[in-house]
């Protein structure tokens, strides 16, 4: 009797389970289709920095559309070791990125964005920060005044690219270290 109990109940079981092919389509239909239209590009470039210093600066978006999408910044030591990322709304950045781009304009975009805007590519070409001052002239600073200034006389790489409407963020790299020192604006008469 109890074998012709436990007979029924793996029988009864095994007709509740399904059809491996009803498993396959039912998990296909859970995920979630590609956005269509979707803003997802990416740029790379090497750069050879002052000092014989070599890195990799890369970009990309992700959105489903391009005008609402996020781009992120990312400088990497040639070993693939990532020294500095940033994230940014590329509608916030109007100095990189149309509103009204589409992927392949965005693309190349995104290779504009990591070239150096930076003239002589050395920290030492910001501006000095005087020591009673809230911060240095045309300057926006994200560090203090002492990382600051010991990244000016350094005499470092120095990588810039654009962060705003007018502004450029500057970021000073020795070896495998990275500090984001703050953003540069133009210069008002």
């Amino acid at each position: 009797m109890k074998r012709v109990s436990m007979i029924v109940c793996a029988c009864m079981l095994a007709a509740c389970q399904p059809a491996p092919d009803d498993e396959k389509q039912r998990a296909q239909a859970e995920i979630p289709a590609p956005v269509a239209g979707g803003c997802d590009t990416q740029a790379s470039r090497d750069w050879s920095a002052v000092g014989s210093q070599y890195y990799v600066i890369e970009a990309e978006t992700r959105g489903e559309t391009c005008r609402d999408a996020i781009a992120t910044i990312r400088i990497e030591s040639r070993d693939g070791q990532t020294l500095f990322t940033r994230d940014y709304p590329t509608l916030e950045v109007a100095l990189a990125f149309n509103p009204n781009s589409d992927s392949s304009g965005r693309r190349a975009e995104l290779e504009a964005w990591i070239t150096n805007t930076s003239e002589t590519q050395r920290a030492s070409e910001l501006p000095a920060w005087p020591a009673r001052a809230a911060r240095p002239p045309n300057f926006q600073p994200a560090a203090t005044r002492g990382q600051y200034e010991a990244a000016r006389g350094a005499q470092g790489p120095l990588f810039c690219y654009p962060d705003g409407g007018e502004s450029n963020a500057c970021v000073a790299l020795a070896g495998a270290n990275a500090t984001l020192l703050g953003s540069l604006t133009p210069e008002r008469e």
